[in-house]
């Protein structure tokens, strides 16, 4: 946790280290500032127990945003962080004052992919569109993800290490660090991934032969254009897997190879 004493200090620490925190529980306080009092604490510092009271400046009470806690001015030092429960809740992404055993534990779970949004706060995702467009293009990168993932070219390249610094992002599309959440809110990790699922789809579309060989035709229209289940107006049929125009689907009702499964089934079934 980069936490920096005198070795002979070392038995006079009282605060738990961030890092052993991070690593046996890495979760965060998603209430907002769940203060109890300070009769509740019996007006002692949350930290290192130093009785603090309003009558002198030097032991004065300091609430820490985060964990809605008082401490003594040595334990809390008006330190500014980003607070997760007001992102989720809210979308407020102004800083308030936390402690440092606070300040501590945030910055060590800046990173960290623990944040389920859509279970969180499905409501988001109806008003933030920043996030509709990250969802989205969190979706094509994984399927994106299996053209790369068995080409023998993407591999040699290392294409999806475009993705190493959001590891996450080529394992799911709904879990989110406090950073991707800052970055969304800034407009950079919307600009990130536009450029990463240009060049992975560059590379799928255009220069390998072999991708562009487990491209689709639309069985309805019958156009010989190739479509890919990542491209915009196109959807993925729920029984079969078919790639189809979704303006082609809607018009249709169904799935022709879904049709013809069926009518074969029925077929086998007819002739026993």
């Amino acid at each position: 946790c980069e936490y920096r004493c005198h070795g002979r200090c070392v038995d006079g620490i009282q605060r738990r280290c961030a890092s052993v925190k991070v690593n046996e529980d890495a979760t965060y306080i998603l209430r907002i500032c769940p203060e109890v009092g300070l009769s509740a604490q019996n007006y002692k510092c949350a930290e290192c127990k130093r009785l603090i009271t309003n009558k002198n400046a030097w032991c004065e009470p300091r609430r820490c945003d985060y964990t809605g806690l008082y401490y003594c001015p040595a334990c809390h030092w008006n330190s500014r962080m980003v607070l997760p429960a007001r992102v989720i809740h809210n979308w407020d992404y102004d800083e308030c004052v936390v402690s440092r055993q606070a300040k501590q534990f945030l910055l060590l779970m800046k990173n960290k992919s623990v944040l389920h949004l859509e279970k969180l706060n499905p409501h988001l995702f109806k008003f933030v569109e920043e996030l509709i467009s990250v969802k989205k293009l969190r979706e094509d990168l994984l399927i994106m993800k299996q053209y790369l993932g068995t080409c023998r070219t993407a591999q040699e390249s290392r294409m999806l290490r475009q993705l190493e610094a959001r590891q996450h992002f080529v394992e799911n599309a709904h879990m989110y660090s406090l950073q991707d959440l800052i970055d969304i809110n800034s407009g950079a990790l919307v600009e990130y991934l536009k450029k990463v699922h240009s060049s992975f789809s560059s590379h799928i579309k255009k220069e390998c032969l072999v991708c562009q060989g487990k491209g689709y035709i639309c069985e309805i229209c019958d156009n010989n254009e190739i479509i890919f289940p990542f491209d915009n107006g196109v959807i993925v049929c729920n029984g079969c897997s078919a790639t189809l125009h979704h303006l082609c689907y809607t018009r249709n009702t169904k799935c022709p190879k879904c049709a013809r499964q069926e009518a074969r089934r029925k077929q086998e079934s007819d002739d026993k």
